[in-house]
């Protein structure tokens, strides 16, 4: 084994550096969807690494349940995750606490502030965490009412946890910024983009800035053109109210590729803290040309799914889902291509896809380098391959370098071969979660994977206008589940004489 695997393994076994102090997290919402499958697995998991020891959890919900029956409902939820422990979990319940609460009664939270006090006094070091694992709507009221009980900017330790849609449009946004920054300074805010907890996404920062060799090739001489696919085999499971009123756009491209856009194309920061990195994929989003609206459908396809196949199994259209209109325009595919007006990517398109009822569950960004010379190998190199560095990050995790070499035998003929990293493979060791990161983070008050104020509202600012001229024509292309999306969407590509790259 290399010396410096057994080195970094002791280090995660001893978990130097990656435990977190004591905190009390709030979960408004404890008993919701996103508390059930994300927060408190990934508390559990983190419990069970021995990352996070000294905690209380106060899940917070309007059930007239009391504790006991709280921890059982939290058993029959955990015990659905790979890997539970019931011996684990009669530690990890101890730690749970269940509050019910009318969220949107000042009085209610007189009974919470006192909760919060005696845990308070159990360990004075301790970090506030506020989990806002609830709808859009009601957050300004539970904040205003943390504020009017002095939780807030007066306690310096305390934390807000906002999870996306960070608004609807960029003046929503910008509302709800300033809500939150009424009450609650900047470094207290975190808000949640779980995509940018992936190792990948995070390994792409250390690709560039930690080999010598690419970084030069990382600009307009030598990268023909960018293309990111989120794709996803699954529907929009039981969230027809929200999807109706989001989309595709606001629930994916708004926030996920924005920042994967950011993160390929940013400048080197001039040093690893939170603020310098995120000044810098800020300065990438602001830096994006606004698409022209007046030829919407050379730049941009939006489509829907129909019936289909998904994994060997008949799937209803989108229209078929419970909850949603028969009449239904909502999109659920999007293909975009985008330019960044700055001197590194000047001329050079980031082509997006991201869409429901899909092939199959792929993400990934692809770094297409230029055609070599062809004229140098002969007639035979016609069709060589341009080189490429892609990115997987969902299902598997992986980086591969895609380039030419000469097939054996008597004649000169190109063969593609990959050189591959993938992180099972080389690293035989548990590496957490995207919300494992993210909580940790938190927990710790790094706020470098976490976007900030300027960035939501420049992201809000490319997608809005977008979203306006699209509703007005409305013109979406059905696609059938299971495959790639609306054959419409490859026309953005041949128009250019390229290709999508195949999942």
């Amino acid at each position: 084994m290399n010396p410096k695997h057994k080195e970094f393994e002791v280090c995660l076994r001893e978990n130097i550096s990656y435990k977190s102090g004591p905190f009390i997290m709030v979960i408004f919402g404890g008993a919701g969807d996103l508390a059930q499958k994300k927060l408190l697995p990934t508390l559990y998991q983190l419990f069970k690494k021995k990352l996070i020891e000294n905690f209380s959890i106060v899940a917070c919900g309007s059930s007239s349940i009391l504790v006991e029956e709280y921890r059982k409902n939290s058993k029959k939820w955990l015990e659905k995750i790979e890997g539970f422990e019931e011996s684990v979990f009669n530690e990890f319940e101890k730690k749970l606490i269940y509050h019910q609460i009318d969220l949107t009664k000042e009085e209610n939270f007189d009974t919470l502030c006192l909760t919060l006090s005696e845990l308070g006094k159990q360990d004075k070091t301790a970090n506030f965490i506020y989990y806002l694992a609830i709808p859009p709507a009601i957050l300004p009221t539970v904040v205003s009412n943390l504020s009017l009980k002095h939780l807030c900017r007066e306690k310096k330790e305390a934390k807000i946890v906002v999870e996306k849609p960070f608004g609807f449009d960029k003046k929503s946004a910008h509302e709800l910024n300033k809500l939150l920054l009424h009450h609650f300074d900047e470094n207290q805010i975190y808000r949640i983009d779980h995509y940018l907890g992936k190792e990948t996404i995070q390994n792409i920062f250390f690709f560039r800035f930690g080999n010598a060799m690419f970084e030069p090739l990382w600009n307009r001489n030598y990268i023909d053109h960018v293309q990111i696919t989120v794709a996803e085999d699954i529907g929009i499971e039981n969230r027809a109210i929200f999807y109706e009123q989001a989309g595709v756009v606001r629930d994916i491209v708004q926030n996920h590729i924005m920042q994967l856009i950011a993160l390929i194309a940013m400048e080197p920061p001039i040093n690893f803290e939170a603020d310098s990195i995120k000044a810098e994929r800020t300065k990438v989003v602001k830096s994006i040309q606004p698409i022209d609206l007046h030829n919407l459908s050379k730049s941009v396809v939006m489509g829907q799914y129909g019936e289909g196949r998904v994994n060997g199994k008949h799937v209803v259209g989108y229209t078929d889902e419970k909850k949603v209109p028969k009449d239904s325009k909502t999109p659920t595919f999007f293909a975009g291509k985008f330019f960044i007006n700055n001197w590194r990517w000047e001329n050079v398109p980031f082509y997006v896809r991201a869409g429901k009822r899909l092939k199959k569950r792929f993400t990934e960004i692809a770094i297409q380098f230029k055609y070599p010379p062809l004229k140098l190998l002969g007639h035979k190199c016609q069709d060589i391959e341009a080189n490429a560095l892609v990115f997987s990050i969902d299902p598997k995790q992986k980086v591969s370098l895609h380039f030419n070499v000469k097939y054996p035998g008597m004649e000169n003929i190109p063969f593609p071969v990959d050189m591959v990293f993938d992180y099972k493979d080389v690293f035989k060791v548990d590496y957490p979660s995207p919300y494992e990161r993210i909580l940790i983070d938190i927990m710790k008050g790094d706020l470098t994977l976490f976007p900030g104020q300027d960035g939501i509202e420049a992201m809000w600012k490319i997608v809005d206008p977008i979203i306006n001229a699209w509703e007005k024509e409305k013109n979406i292309y059905k696609y059938e589940a299971g495959s790639f999306g609306p054959d419409k969407a490859n026309e953005l590509m041949t128009h250019d004489h390229r290709a999508w790259r195949p999942f």
